[in-house]
């Protein structure tokens, strides 16, 4: 049977977040390991299939430019999850992936990923923060890395390539702060993979975007038996008005001469 589906942009975070917890990497940590949940919304839709509270949003894309909070939420921006319980690593990340071996797994999301399978992460401070400067541990030590992301986000190029070009003190003015891009290897789980993960479907994307709320939506033909077909419909309706997830208090996007813009560079919306 070939079922044809429509994804939008929120739908596609939540059905990502189910796919990544049946991974068999991440079920041998749920099992006797430990995740770490790096913020993001979709990884915040992991987060709460973990019972972790909504994760702390950090920067963001918003119509008027790269945005950070306008305040910091009381909510974790980096949670570990362990043996059914959660901590906050925002000030001990570093120690945290010093400390995971075989059997661990690092759940990112990503602002871009290519057609050779490299994602990037946008960087609007120095380092891209205390998690851009701890990830590359995770390359040297062989942890598991899952890059949650969706296909909106499939950028032309390479990130490598761009990743050479792209530099806060590069740009001169910005719709919101200047941003680096931080290369990020690992799985990457997009809506294509979720719902052959979680029907056992083959999937073939056929279009992408639309209107009236499909901004960014992916258009899939799904071909399997019919029962799986069937489960992959029921999963879509029944997140017809799937929410952005996030503390909601740290997705209020920054205002102009903000707290956070002495740490941002090229804001047009700095005071003169």
């Amino acid at each position: 049977m070939i079922g044809q589906i429509v994804v939008t942009v929120p739908q596609a975070k939540r059905l990502i977040a189910q796919a990544v917890l049946q991974l068999p990497e991440v079920q041998t940590a749920m099992e006797s390991g430990r995740i770490v949940l790096k913020s993001g919304t979709t990884v915040s839709a992991v987060a709460q299939l973990l019972g972790v509270p909504l994760l702390r949003i950090g920067g963001r894309i918003v119509p008027d430019g790269a945005r950070a909070a306008k305040r910091m939420a009381d909510a974790p921006h980096i949670a570990v999850w362990e043996q059914g319980a959660w901590r906050t690593a925002d000030a001990t990340l570093g120690e945290e992936i010093a400390g995971m071996g075989p059997g661990d797994v690092f759940i990112t999301g990503a602002n871009a990923i290519d057609s050779q399978g490299v994602a990037g992460l946008l960087a609007g401070m120095e380092g891209g923060s205390s998690a851009g400067k701890a990830m590359n541990s995770l390359y040297s030590e062989g942890i598991d890395t899952i890059i949650a992301v969706g296909l909106e986000k499939l950028i032309p190029g390479s990130i490598i390539d761009i990743c050479q070009k792209a530099g806060r003190k590069r740009v001169d003015k910005s719709m919101g702060m200047s941003v680096g891009v931080i290369p990020v290897f690992g799985k990457i789980i997009t809506e294509k993979e979720a719902v052959e993960i979680l029907a056992g479907v083959r999937a073939t994307v056929i279009a992408a975007g639309g209107i009236s709320g499909a901004e960014g939506a992916t258009t899939m033909l799904v071909e399997g038996e019919e029962e799986q077909v069937s489960k992959i419909f029921q999963l879509v309706k029944a997140l017809e008005k799937a929410e952005t997830s996030g503390n909601p208090e740290s997705l209020i996007a920054c205002d102009q001469s903000g707290s956070t813009c002495k740490s941002h560079l090229a804001c047009m919306y700095k005071k003169q």
